[in-house]
């Protein structure tokens, strides 16, 4: 933010007050889910999974869950159909544990290999661009540009903690107040529906033309069912010919007569 603060153009100053509303919106969501997930009444019996699962359990209590002698967990949730949180199993936990040792020291293990200790500075010059006027101006911005990023991310800290743990039907009175905002976010700025609209029904619809008219009615119509149909439309006249009856090889044969006549006059004139 003090990098872009410092570049003192209109691009600048955009992409300065841009970051500082994404680190607000980064703060907000952060401290929202810490507080949604560590704080206040569990939320996770009141799922749809689990609810359609409570209502399901009565009739079959023991076709869904089979013998409780094998849970880990003999005592079933209240109202939970004896869904509750628990430790992943092994099959999961151990490829997570696999993936964290490899996170931690996967980059130590093959920096020699793919940088090298030789070669470290010019790889990383030639990946970070480096600007030593830009970072002087950026040292000298004022201090109000440097503590954008705490002021925000309290602002954030502020609006999770009035929204869902002091005031937990803040958020729910928010969207009755304003609901074509909420649908507007809930469905991501409809990205989803112009992209649908925009690309994937025009691209449907062009496949499906080549598909039908070029493919079916062109390629196939012209090319091999044309071939399989004259194919057959020659079979059937070289049938009818070929039927023993004498009166039809006769006629071939005349046929054949006329037309190496006919040649024959042709050539000689």
């Amino acid at each position: 933010l003090e990098s872009a603060w410092a570049n003192g153009s209109v691009a600048g100053t955009i992409a300065f007050w841009t970051g500082a509303l994404a680190a607000l919106l980064t703060s907000f969501y952060s401290w929202r889910l810490i507080f949604l997930t560590f704080f206040g009444e569990p939320r996770w019996a009141a799922s749809e999974h689990i609810q359609h699962a409570v209502h399901g359990h009565a009739d079959h209590p023991d076709e869904e869950h089979g013998d409780s002698s094998h849970d880990p967990h003999p005592v079933p949730a209240t109202g939970t159909a004896g869904y509750h949180p628990h430790e992943s199993p092994l099959s999961m936990l151990i490829p997570i544990c696999l993936l964290a040792v490899g996170a931690v020291l996967a980059g130590q293990i093959f920096h020699p290999f793919f940088v090298g200790p030789e070669t470290a500075p010019e790889y990383w010059r030639g990946i970070i661009a480096f600007s030593r006027h830009l970072a002087e101006a950026a040292e000298h911005s004022p201090e109000w540009v440097k503590l954008t990023p705490t002021i925000v991310m309290l602002i954030g800290l502020w609006i999770a903690w009035n929204n869902y743990m002091r005031h937990p039907g803040a958020a729910d009175r928010f969207v009755g107040y304003f609901p074509g905002v909420y649908r507007f976010v809930a469905n991501k700025w409809y990205f989803d529906e112009l992209y649908d609209r925009i690309f994937v029904r025009p691209s449907l619809w062009l496949g499906r033309l080549f598909w039908h008219r070029g493919d079916e009615k062109t390629i196939d119509r012209f090319g091999p069912h044309g071939a399989a149909y004259a194919v057959g439309v020659g079979n059937r006249v070289t049938a009818r010919l070929q039927n023993g009856y004498l009166y039809s090889y006769a006629l071939v044969m005349l046929l054949g007569l006329i037309g190496a006549a006919t040649w024959a006059i042709w050539w000689a004139r």
